[in-house]
């Protein structure tokens, strides 16, 4: 697996989180959760929360083990920090999420938007790693 890097510049680091595969017998998971563990902590539960959850998705969703670091809780304040990141550094989704018209209010649909492109990003990445 290779390192697959969203955005652009240097946003600060927020909370990190790992999550793992579920492990696949007879076709079917294991379990219905994905073992997920907070590797950092950050000065924002909501942050933590969003990374928590979108490392566990990406990793159900795309089967391999995935690092989140996410720094949501600046979008549109004057921190100037802000953007979601999985596998590498991410100030892109931040900007693109501030040009959709979201605030601060609207952490959520940043999150939501930065892990629908990243999810993209790492098929497309996927499939080159199987084509190979």
């Amino acid at each position: 697996n290779g390192l697959v890097c969203v955005g652009n510049g240097k946003p600060s680091m927020g909370s990190l989180a790992l999550s793992m595969p579920p492990i696949i017998r007879d076709g079917r998971p294991k379990s219905d959760g994905v073992p997920t563990s907070q590797l950092l902590g950050g000065s924002s539960e909501e942050d933590m929360i969003l990374g928590h959850q979108i490392s566990a998705r990406l990793s159900k969703r795309i089967g391999w083990p995935i690092f989140v670091s996410c720094s949501f809780s600046g979008l549109g304040a004057d921190s100037g920090g802000g953007g979601g990141d999985a596998g590498g550094q991410g100030g892109g989704m931040a900007s693109l999420a501030l040009s959709g018209g979201y605030d601060d209010s609207s952490q959520q649909h940043a999150a939501a938007l930065a892990e629908r492109e990243v999810s993209r990003i790492i098929l497309q990445q996927k499939s080159l790693v199987k084509a190979n």
